[in-house]
């Protein structure tokens, strides 16, 4: 047996405080290449506006009647040459949905643009936007599930149909503010151990 006298005694561990991280308020600072091409963007389409409430890459805000105009313009030109979309993603906020295409610049690393569009609706209407399934084929797959999920028509899409729920759902688009599930309840079944 070990005499507990003799051994080392060490000293209680002090509880880990982490400092608060506070949320970070006003718009996230631009560096100069994004600075140069929001100059480059505004210089062209006046119309557009910086996004502010996008927070991991430059956000610009676009109306829906130039929406191709502008995601073909960062494609094709050499400043940006934004060949790849990453992600294409609609969000009902209630009044209006909003698409997101987010674009990369594959050349110079991490230069990514997210482009935004507000589609205002009402009820169960289905807001429109042009699709850009010829300027990125890839996008077939983003906007048919935004059609099926929150409802945005893509005017031009060569194949717009339900991708992730069964052709025939009546209940509308499930990602919408106004969605109610009408399927009668399940029973659960609990297995016991």
């Amino acid at each position: 047996m070990v005499d507990e006298e003799k051994q080392p005694k060490t000293p209680p561990k002090k509880p880990v405080v982490k400092p608060k991280v506070e949320a970070a308020s006003g718009p996230v600072p631009l560096t100069p290449r994004q600075e140069e091409g929001l100059q480059r963007l505004k210089e062209k389409f006046p119309f557009v506006e910086r996004d502010e409430k996008v927070r991991s890459s430059l956000g610009i805000q676009v109306p829906p009647e130039h929406v191709k105009e502008v995601l073909g313009f960062l494609r094709d030109d050499p400043f940006f040459r934004c060949r790849h979309l990453s992600c294409l993603s609609a969000v009902d906020w209630g009044e209006a949905i909003e698409v997101a295409y987010h674009l990369v610049n594959i050349e110079e690393k991490a230069d990514e643009w997210a482009v935004t569009v507000k589609l205002p609706y009402q009820g169960d209407e289905l807001p429109e936007v042009d699709s850009i399934t010829d300027l990125w084929p890839g996008a077939d797959w983003h906007e048919r599930e935004a059609y099926d999920l929150v409802g945005v028509r893509f005017k031009g899409h060569p194949d717009l149909r339900r991708i992730l729920l069964p052709e025939g759902f009546a209940g509308g688009h499930p990602l919408r503010k106004s969605f109610v599930d009408r399927r009668p309840p399940r029973q659960r079944l609990v297995r016991i151990r």
